[in-house]
């Protein structure tokens, strides 16, 4: 059978099979709410465009939300039905019409979409502790992650090996007060992590990144001078002159702690002064060397270890999003395009975990999707999360007691 012929048949027929309105409504409610923020483009205000922001967006994210919707012809195909014209105060959009919006709205529309559905969700804080100085809404967790794309995409440039290949590179700011993303930014796959926390540091933040943020000792300055704290690893070969050696306690010592110093940087010996702080657990396969700024001066070694154990948190979120709130179907080629859907893909993951109160699992996925699909009732929904959230309940109290 033809690949067109198989599009053909899995294209949504009935309005019963696309749920999930509510979730739908909210994004567009805060997105008319935010629009004032971005002015339109000299081709978004054209006087001829029939497709605007609210309809686009709108049907791009349904295409999203929806497990029946695989592909950019089943997202067209959807807006045939009264309901989705009614959702989107829209008629039927065509295929060239949908392809050519990716290059009109700009990215940077969804941007204060995203800062105020942050600033508006009730989530539950997860950690609510200060670190010294420093509270866990302004700790941040820096990483990128790379999506893979098609050889079409030429413009996302990332390496050769034996081949040439092509991915994005998705860059995030992770609160670590409720693990939820404060700022994206979507390169090509090859683009540097440094230079994107160079160009987005914000005054007041502080950031926990891995030894690729700590590859160059000029960051720490530029960092510090932006007014950020940061707990940054190095690489183990990294030149350093000890000038300061603190005595570590028994509990220190017990939880692996090997160097807690003052310490200059680099061949000339011209960065710094700064504190390291290294450590290395029984099961760790080597030693992890930390620069740690003022801000965590009152904060004893190990302190400074656990909260650079945190960092794994931005791992199991690029994990979550990518598992569960997947970009299936790439719906736009084009670099805006891709940006637009990353951006939308993060909203989603939002929308979800405020629905949820907090980041849905399997289960609560499969259950949200029965839901959209007409199979599972409200009453049943609300049922099957309160089920899976007594579960989480119960398997974090056991993990207290070990």
């Amino acid at each position: 059978m033809a690949d067109n012929e198989r599009h053909r048949q899995r294209e949504p027929q009935q309005a019963q099979e696309l749920q999930g309105w509510s979730m739908l409504e909210r994004f567009l409610q805060v997105l008319e709410e935010a629009g004032p923020q971005m002015a339109a483009g000299s081709r978004e205000d054209h006087g001829l465009r029939t497709l605007d922001r609210r309809a686009y967006f709108g049907l791009f994210l349904l295409g999203l939300f929806n497990p029946v919707i695989t592909s950019m012809r089943a997202l067209c195909a959807a807006s045939t039905l009264p309901r989705v014209q009614q959702f989107t105060g829209r008629g039927i959009v065509g295929l060239s019409r949908f392809s050519d919006a990716q290059e009109v709205f700009s990215p940077e529309i969804l941007q204060p979409v995203l800062e105020q559905l942050l600033r508006q969700s009730a989530l539950r804080e997860i950690i609510s502790a200060r670190f010294g100085r420093v509270s866990a809404q302004a700790i941040r967790i820096v990483d990128s992650t790379v999506w893979k794309v098609i050889p079409r995409m030429r413009w996302a440039q990332w390496r050769h090996q034996h081949i040439e290949q092509k991915a994005l590179r998705l860059h995030v700011k992770l609160r670590l007060a409720d693990l939820q993303p404060t700022s994206a930014t979507v390169t090509t796959g090859k683009i540097c992590e440094r230079v994107v926390l160079r160009a987005s540091a914000r005054a007041g933040e502080f950031y926990i990144g891995d030894r690729y943020y700590g590859g160059d000792y000029t960051a720490f300055e530029h960092l510090r001078d932006q007014g950020c704290g940061f707990v940054l690893r190095v690489r183990n070969n990294a030149l350093k002159q000890v000038i300061e050696e603190h005595t570590l306690s028994t509990e220190a010592l017990k939880q692996g702690v090997q160097l807690d110093a003052r310490v200059i940087l680099g061949r000339e010996g011209d960065q710094g002064p700064w504190r390291m702080v290294a450590f290395q657990r029984p099961m760790m396969k080597e030693q992890v060397i930390l620069i740690v700024s003022q801000e965590c001066d009152e904060l004893s070694a190990e302190e400074v270890m656990e909260l650079y154990r945190h960092r794994w948190q931005v791992e199991m979120f690029f994990r979550w999003l990518k598992c569960l709130a997947p970009c299936r179907h790439w719906f736009a080629h084009s670099q805006q395009g891709v940006t637009l859907q990353v951006y939308l893909a993060l909203i989603e993951a939002l929308l979800l975990a405020e629905l949820t109160g907090e980041k849905p699992n399997k289960r609560m996925m499969e259950l949200l999707q029965l839901h959209q699909m007409g199979w599972a009732s409200d009453a049943d929904l609300a049922a099957g999360l309160a089920r899976e959230q007594a579960v989480r309940t119960k398997r974090a109290a056991a993990k207290k007691t070990l």
